[in-house]
């Protein structure tokens, strides 16, 4: 039982994901505890936390309550959006090429993930994917930056344009360049270190823009 109960997570996901009405438990999301959702069984039909909770009742060992508190803080992001919309779309981000299943793998992301605003900045990600603003390729490869960037050096990248990444202090260019985010430029026309305009621009002009993600 405790198998198909870990079995069941991604799937739990993607249907929580695809049919439930979020926008009904939003407001309640940010400030509930989570020993209340374990214990009193709160927010059960979310399926999502009725099968972490079975998992709990279990005996499962989830390392942490920081898991749960990330996975809520990504669904109470994603809930502003209408369920017919996000319907479909976590399997739209299954890599044919691959066996790997898009939910299976946000569930390992958000589990990873060192904070509640990275999951903040991972949901406004699947949001703008959703919006069509970001394609499939480009939302892992964000999702990737995300997971291995500190949060300040993300934060960072809303000012990129000012500034030259020649310049950049090493230790955070040298972060930049390893998570893809730029490369040396080797021409004769060569500036040396140059910027990955296109996942930049998704940073400064749409995470990291909240004037956009609330207009």
């Amino acid at each position: 039982m405790l198998d198909e109960n870990k079995m069941d997570l991604p799937d739990s996901l993607t249907k929580t994901i695809s049919n439930s009405e979020l926008v009904s438990v939003s407001g309640e999301l940010g400030e509930i505890a989570i020993d209340s959702i374990l214990d009193d069984g709160l927010l059960k039909d979310i399926p999502i936390i009725g099968t972490i909770t079975g998992l709990w009742k279990t005996g499962a060992s989830i390392k942490d309550a920081l898991f749960t508190k990330k996975l809520l803080v990504f669904l109470n992001s994603i809930s502003s959006i209408p369920a017919d919309k996000r319907a479909g779309m976590v399997e739209s981000l299954d890599d044919p090429s691959t066996s790997e299943k898009a939910g299976e793998k946000l569930l390992i992301l958000l589990e990873k993930l060192e904070s509640s605003e990275k999951a903040k900045l991972l949901a406004r990600t699947f949001k703008i994917y959703i919006e069509g603003a970001i394609s499939r390729e480009e939302f892992w490869r964000v999702s990737y930056v995300i997971d291995n960037l500190p949060l300040s050096d993300i934060c960072a990248l809303k000012e990129w344009r000012n500034e030259d990444l020649n310049n950049i202090e090493h230790i955070r260019k040298h972060l930049y360049l390893n998570v893809g985010l730029g490369w040396f430029v080797v021409d004769m026309s060569s500036e040396g270190f140059q910027w990955q305009k296109s996942l930049c621009t998704i940073f400064s002009d749409y995470l990291l823009n909240l004037e956009s993600e609330n207009a």
